[in-house]
């Protein structure tokens, strides 16, 4: 205590008397000023703003004075912190000073990157007249709108101030320009690609029989501008006719001949198809009663042609007509005593016509010719459809396999269940089954008697390359070869030599495969031999077929006809090859090919673009 009175008593003596301080030796000195500032800095675009805080200690006073470092040219800063960018790139600071003590202080640096802009999209190819949308992305700034040009002016197209670009008309290449309204020293160019304009002919080249008919399209490309053009034939009056609307007429003469579409703006831009007139080929006849696809057409003692059922596109036909070779004529019929669609006709010895399946119904049916009437047979074990009908060397007709029917427009089941049709009972019988439950397979009688049955689709929709034997004796099936292929309505031909053509047909996708995905047409064949029992590849058709027809000629060749396509062709046992004949007026699929008495075949009906047929066309 005394060294502490003492301290008291000489200050007292120094200050002067009522003169004192709270402290004297031994307490310490206040804290130092300290200034931190918040955000310690960052990014900020042109013009853009950003509140920043200043935390003053050492001091009752935690007032700061803000400004920057750059002073204008860094932006402006408020009292209260906050921040506005300035429009230039560059690095600024903002300084917090302690109003306690100037000497303190802190600073936060600010990066105001430089303005960009990107078109997108940065390249497009954009047709004569059409128009196509812009979008400009601007960065570094807050004002985000740009300015619309293009860099060669009218003559290089319109934009409006949303980037709506229109095409000139005329070909080249072009720049579309936006500059940012908030640097105009900045900017970003796409590159406009105009195509010139150009016309094209489908189809580009086809094969017709003499007074063929082919409907010509001509499409124009490059310009959304309508156009229009003038349709003429190279070789005159000597290559056939053709109407302004692209109707072509074949001459009724062989030879190559080539159709024209001349632009009538611009005589110089013209396209061309080839057209090759070759003997044989088809002609219109006169229409059906009622358009329709997955019917039957047989050929009845009389010549005539009964065609039964399928379907008009929006139900199940139960109708009936005649196809009179003499007049070439459609006329009505008894109606069937079901509806049916993708059944079976057979001819039997008796000259009546045997039809099965199609319908939910057990039921089958026969037509008479001599009565024009159908009436009620024996009824099937099982309602199938897609199943096959093979008219048997004792007169007895096989049925087999197919998809069961329970209920309209279900499916119980892939069927191996077979039966065979006795004509001088009139009922179905029960006989041994396939080895291989399939539907939209395919069968022939071969000339030892035994019936061959090939393909198909299995249970999960997968397509089949197995093949059986029925052996009509022992009412059997056996296995046999199997194709090279796997494959589904196709078609399977005996030839004079013996051998059967499995041609074209259809393939599933593998399961592997987008569920968007469909079947797709094959132009595959092989030809079966019935004495070694295996299938062999052969050369394949000119195009692909798939629920097409086969018909044998007189000549021993076999014509295929349709299946999703104009193009018709013809196998030639003796040489092994296919080869191109008169094509189809209109492509089709699910139609019927029916050889006439006097060695021309009769096409009816079917679809194409899902829409059902009336048309009839005959090939000679």
């Amino acid at each position: 205590m005394k060294g502490n009175l003492g301290c008291w008593i000489l200050l007292g003596a120094i200050l002067g008397p009522g003169l004192s301080l709270t402290a004297c030796g031994g307490g310490s000195s206040a804290p130092p000023i300290t200034v931190s500032v918040t955000p310690p800095g960052g990014t900020l675009d042109e013009g853009a703003t950003q509140t920043f805080t200043a935390s003053v200690t050492g001091t009752p006073n935690t007032a700061v004075t803000w400004s920057i470092q750059e002073g204008a040219a860094g932006g402006t800063i408020t009292s209260g912190g906050v921040y506005t960018a300035p429009a230039a790139a560059g690095t600024f600071h903002i300084v917090a000073t302690s109003q306690a003590d100037s000497t303190k202080s802190a600073t936060a640096a600010v990066t105001v990157p430089s303005v960009s802009v990107a078109i997108s999209p940065s390249a497009e190819i954009v047709d004569q007249g059409a128009s196509a949308v812009f979008g400009a992305f601007v960065s570094g700034t807050v004002i985000n709108a740009v300015t619309w040009s293009v860099q060669e002016g009218a003559t290089g197209g319109t934009v409006s101030s949303a980037g709506l670009y229109t095409a000139p008309q005329t070909a080249g290449i072009f720049h579309l320009v936006a500059t940012s309204q908030a640097d105009p020293t900045k900017s970003d160019v796409s590159l406009i690609t105009v195509p010139a304009v150009s016309v094209s002919v489908s189809p580009t080249s086809d094969t017709l029989g003499p007074m063929g008919l082919r409907t010509f399209v001509a499409t124009f490309s490059g310009t959304v501008v309508a156009m229009s053009v003038t349709w003429s034939i190279l070789e005159g009056p000597a290559g056939g006719s053709i109407t302004g609307s692209g109707m072509y007429t074949a001459p009724n003469t062989t030879g190559t001949f080539h159709v024209l579409a001349t632009d009538v703006a611009d005589p110089t831009l013209n396209a061309e198809a080839i057209v090759t007139v070759v003997s044989s080929g088809f002609t219109p006849t006169a229409n059906m009663e009622t358009p329709r696809a997955g019917h039957t057409a047989t050929l009845l003692p009389n010549g005539k042609v009964l065609i039964a059922g399928g379907t008009d596109g929006s139900s199940t036909l139960q109708s009936a007509e005649i196809f009179d070779p003499a007049t070439n004529t459609f006329s009505a019929t008894g109606n069937m005593t079901s509806a049916r669609v993708n059944h079976t006709a057979t001819l039997l010895a008796n000259g009546k016509v045997l039809l099965a399946g199609g319908t939910t119904a057990l039921n089958a049916e026969f037509y008479d010719p001599a009565t024009g009437m159908f009436a009620a047979t024996g009824a099937m074990a099982v309602a199938r459809t897609g199943h096959t009908a093979t008219l048997l060397a004792d007169g007895r007709v096989l049925i087999c396999g197919g998809d069961e029917l329970v209920i309209p427009g279900g499916n119980s089941g892939v069927l191996s269940s077979a039966e065979v049709y006795d004509p001088a009972s009139g009922t179905f019988t029960s006989t041994g089954s396939l080895t291989f439950a399939r539907f939209n397979h395919a069968a022939a009688l071969l000339a030892g008697g035994k019936v061959l049955v090939a393909g198909g689709i299995d249970a999960n929709f997968g397509d089949i390359f197995s093949a059986e034997l029925y052996d009509t004796v022992l009412g059997t099936f056996s296995v046999t070869g199997t194709m090279t292929v796997s494959r589904d309505s196709f078609t399977l031909t005996l030839l004079p030599n013996g051998k059967v053509l499995a041609a074209g047909g259809f393939q599933q996708p593998s399961s592997a495969c987008d569920p968007d995905c469909s079947a797709f047409p094959i132009s595959d064949v092989d030809l079966y031999d019935a004495s070694a029992g295996t299938f062999t590849a052969a050369s394949n058709m000119v195009q692909a077929h798939g629920g097409h027809t086969a018909t044998v000629l007189p000549s021993g060749k076999v014509l295929i006809v349709g299946g999703d396509t104009f193009a018709v062709e013809v196998f030639d046992p003796t040489s092994g090859m296919f080869s191109l004949t008169g094509s189809l007026e209109v492509a089709r699929t699910g139609h019927t090919a029916t050889l006439l008495n006097n060695g021309r075949v009769l096409v009816t009906g079917g679809l194409t673009g899902g829409t059902a047929l009336g048309t009839a066309e005959i090939y000679k």
